[in-house]
């Protein structure tokens, strides 16, 4: 009889452990999922802040030289919008590229050709400040554009929705940017410095 006792006693204690198991499975299984995002969170944690500070930068580029250029209508990239959803990398790397035509677009506009071989919206962005058709600020954004899409596309599994947005709005105020100096440029207008 003691042995029986003895087994009954020592088999209580993990017998308990398996039955909390059973029944709080489902809560056990939350907070494991609630660790490992606050883990993923914490490990991005550098990535996202240099993203917010790369964009905080290009935003106050692009805020100087959208207030000085006057008032006039923000284009919309509204094809890349539905693409942030489902894949924001994607969105992010497609609507980098609109930047370059635009810049190419203001070239054209005023005449002047891209040297070949500049396939760079920093570099065309440079040949259209050396031009004076562009101010540093629009070169600034740009650099900055650019150094979020190479981050977005280095990584693209960190990129998320709300990195595609804010990027996407970021490019609707340079294509407003560059869309005023064109118009500047087509005016005949001294360009703003």
């Amino acid at each position: 009889m003691q042995f029986v006792v003895d087994f009954v006693s020592a088999l209580a204690w993990p017998l308990a452990i398996v039955v909390i198991v059973i029944f709080l499975r489902r809560p056990i299984v939350d907070i494991l999922m609630q660790f490992a995002s606050w883990v993923r969170r914490l490990r991005s944690g550098q990535s996202d802040a240099d993203f917010d500070r790369v964009a905080s930068q290009v935003k106050s580029e692009l805020t100087a030289t959208v207030s000085a250029s006057g008032p006039g209508s923000l284009p919309v990239l509204l094809r890349f919008a539905a693409a942030t959803e489902d894949d924001p990398a994607a969105a992010i790397a497609q609507a980098s590229g609109s930047v370059e035509a635009a810049l190419r677009d203001l070239l054209s506009s005023a005449g002047k050709l891209v040297p070949l071989g500049s396939g760079d919206p920093t570099a065309i962005a440079r040949f259209a400040r050396d031009q004076g058709l562009v101010p540093e600020s629009i070169v600034r954004a740009v650099d900055g554009v650019v150094a979020l899409r190479n981050s977005a596309a280095a990584d693209p599994s960190r990129v998320t929705k709300d990195h595609a947005v804010t990027f996407l709005a970021l490019v609707d105020a340079l294509h407003f940017a560059i869309g005023a100096q064109r118009d500047r440029s087509i005016a005949g207008q001294p360009q703003m410095r």
